[in-house]
């Protein structure tokens, strides 16, 4: 039986020596260059230098080591091609049957330029390219997490699969183009000053359809994402998930994200944006009140929780028509309820702070990127604008209902209520509109009043103790007369319109308490 023959570079050292002495074992010969050969040597693993097959030491301190005709002839060489192997003979190479290699560490943009350069890696990635580019004669190893898989495929068959071949090739060649691609990033970044951006996603299904039933659509993952991806997130039941869906979870995520700091706090999502939200002593409760806010729209919504859903959610949930759930885990009893919905769908986002600080949206061939918007000022920098005094007790209202505002589609408004000593819900949300009076006076307030009726209460006695958010400044006072007309008292905007001393004086004159916080919070 022919030996086998591994050429080993490599400079992660995990599992390297019991990898190396499971190829022995297997019958492998072993070549290894410099620093890998010196690590074999101290384990105690017999391994042969690079340089008995080419003859050449290493050479320019190491940066030419493997860049050899005999060794990519043993590389290249297809089996299948008699004059290859011909050619092969006469230059007595030696056949390679595996390759193990893993490049340099990337270099840093804080280093020294010199000490830059020097840690590109040339050798190791054109023994991966080259090997790639020889896949079925070749087993081209770059991941130390395979030794394992490889070396149980080759005891219990005598080789490995085509199939595992077909995986290792692509994983190399993926390695290759994340590398080089780093490489001319922080090569850019320190020779001219200038960034790049390589965008690397991977396909991970293809979806029933897009927005709409004649659209093709498909969900990608970043590699290599190590924050909260939604694109990763576990699925429970494995249920298909269509592109709508999606975007209404990643609202709901992002909703519940900025309202965890709450305590339990529970979102109701429509077409990306919130339709209600809440905090309660419970998450149970919390769900309730937002449910409660807004029970129509919460028909067919995503919902999205900022703590793990447990049995008494779950029940709560198993009588509701509901898209999907979003939170951070469920339960095993919450899962064995919600299981028996066959068109209910679970995504299990894990720990909601490690969020992306960054925002991408694409459009017709560019990117924007943003930092995303995270969070909200303490309520003790929003800033009195009116003689009317407002009250200390409702700053932390107010700033809820400025948390809500930020996850509705603009122009948006919300009314929010405190029902219990420190719990706040929305029970009334306009969004999406052209203009802000829409948005307060056929919306927002009117569903405000709907909640009154609907729960039996003075629609007077209720406004006048809410706050009235606005994602973004008034530019005129008609909006402050709509709002003092329906009977509420306290407001709080951005400011910095051209007619904020307009706003204001109409907000004395109708008795309106008003804040500015100076942060806009636009959503499109």
């Amino acid at each position: 039986m022919k030996e086998k023959v591994a050429l080993l570079s490599v400079s992660n050292l995990k599992g390297l020596e019991d990898f190396a002495k499971g190829l022995l074992n297997l019958g492998f010969k072993l070549y290894a260059t410099d620093s890998t050969l010196r690590k074999l040597v101290e384990a105690g693993v017999k391994a042969n230098a690079v340089s008995e097959i080419t003859g050449f030491r290493s050479i320019l301190g190491g940066r030419v080591k493997t860049l050899h005709p005999l060794i990519y002839a043993g590389i290249l060489a297809s089996r299948s091609n008699a004059s290859h192997i011909e050619e092969v003979k006469k230059l007595n190479a030696t056949l390679f049957d595996m390759v193990v290699v893993n490049p340099y560490p990337l270099p840093d943009e804080s280093m020294s330029l010199e000490d830059f350069v020097e840690r590109i890696d040339i050798g190791g990635i054109t023994l991966l390219r080259a090997a790639v580019k020889n896949f079925t004669d070749v087993i081209v190893v770059c991941d130390p997490d395979d030794y394992g898989k490889i070396l149980a495929e080759f005891y219990s068959k005598g080789d490995v699969s085509n199939e595992t071949r077909r995986i290792l090739a692509v994983k190399a060649m993926k390695m290759v183009a994340e590398y080089e691609q780093e490489i001319a990033r922080l090569l850019s970044k320190v020779l001219l000053g200038k960034d790049l951006l390589y965008l690397n996603y991977e396909h991970v299904e293809q979806l029933k359809y897009g927005e709409n039933w004649h659209q093709t659509a498909s969900l990608y993952a970043e590699r290599g994402f190590e924050m909260l991806s939604l694109a990763r997130a576990r699925r429970p039941f494995n249920r298909q998930m269509s592109f709508n869906n999606f975007l209404d979870a990643e609202a709901a995520v992002w909703a519940v994200a900025d309202l965890m700091e709450y305590g339990f706090s529970s979102v109701v999502v429509k077409h990306r944006s919130i339709c209600a939200a809440a905090t309660g002593p419970t998450l149970l409760e919390s769900l309730k009140v937002a449910w409660n806010s807004d029970p129509v729209s919460a028909y067919g919504s995503v919902l999205g929780f900022s703590y793990n859903v447990n049995e008494d959610v779950a029940k709560f949930i198993s009588k509701r028509f509901v898209e999907v759930v979003v939170a951070p885990s469920f339960s095993s009893e919450a899962l064995k309820i919600l299981e028996r919905n066959k068109n209910l769908r679970l995504i299990e986002i894990g720990d909601l702070k490690k969020i992306s600080k960054k925002d991408y949206r694409f459009i017709s061939g560019g990117v924007l990127i943003q930092d995303r918007d995270i969070g909200y000022i303490k309520a003790s920098e929003f800033k009195p604008v009116t003689k009317m005094v407002f009250p200390v007790d409702k700053l932390e209202l107010a700033r809820f209902a400025c948390l809500a505002v930020k996850h509705v589609m603009s122009n948006a408004i919300v009314i929010a209520r405190e029902y219990a000593d420190g719990f706040y819900h929305t029970i009334g949300i306009g969004g999406g509109q052209p203009n802000r009076v829409d948005a307060i006076v056929k919306l927002a307030i009117p569903r405000a009043l709907e909640y009154c009726k609907r729960n039996g209460l003075k629609p007077e006695e209720v406004l006048k103790e809410c706050v009235l958010a606005s994602e973004a400044f008034f530019p005129f006072p008609d909006s402050i007369e709509a709002i003092a007309d329906a009977g509420l008292r306290y407001v709080v905007q951005p400011g910095g319109s051209k007619r904020d001393d307009e706003v204001i004086e109409t907000a004395d004159k109708r008795g309106v308490a008003m804040l500015f916080t100076g942060r806009r919070c636009f959503k499109h």
